[in-house]
């Protein structure tokens, strides 16, 4: 059997979901910059600034002050895009899956039973993949059990020497149960 390897193609599947929680990731960025900025403000520039106002001049500290925060908020928007890129891949990794659950429920609904789900390596939602998979294993046997049943009944009609029309109006029938 030819295993076959699911590459992506797409990396925003469901783009709702994903730009949201690229958004989640972008707000707990910004919100533990400001608060690591603030913090490190606070506590080296008030207590270095008590010092250093008797060294520098007032100007000149303000334009070192106004220059580290540059720095801090030119380095937090400077890495966003990393921070996007990491959230898009992350979060495929979740939306593929529920995109192909979805898809894969649509073909059982179908009754298309041939097929396993597979998810790529790296991919979440596996140990739903996988009782999905049970369960449409179960199902096919189920279904296997329901036509050998039939099967077996119709046989068995058709040995009695019963009416033929009988026997083709119950064998309708038992075929609509499979």
């Amino acid at each position: 059997m030819n295993k076959q390897k699911y590459k992506r193609k797409r990396y925003f599947i469901l783009a709702r979901f994903q730009i949201k929680y690229i958004a989640y990731i972008l707000f707990f960025l910004y919100v533990g910059a400001a608060v690591a900025g603030y913090t490190v403000y606070y506590t080296t520039w008030v207590t270095l600034g008590e010092k250093l106002a008797n060294v520098y001049p007032t100007g000149r500290l303000m334009q070192v002050f106004k220059s580290a925060n540059f720095v801090l908020f030119f380095r937090v928007f400077l890495i966003t895009p990393l921070f996007i890129l990491m959230g898009t891949i992350l979060s495929h990794r979740i939306a593929g899956p529920v995109y192909r659950i979805r898809k894969y429920i649509d073909s059982l609904i179908n009754g298309d039973l041939s097929q396993d789900l597979k998810l790529r390596k790296k991919d979440e939602l596996k140990e739903l993949a996988a009782k999905m998979t049970e369960l449409t294993k179960k199902l096919r046997e189920n279904k296997k059990n329901r036509e050998n049943i039939v099967s077996n009944v119709i046989k068995s009609l058709e040995s009695q020497k019963l009416d033929k029309k009988v026997i083709k109006d119950v064998s309708k029938k038992l075929e609509n149960i499979q």
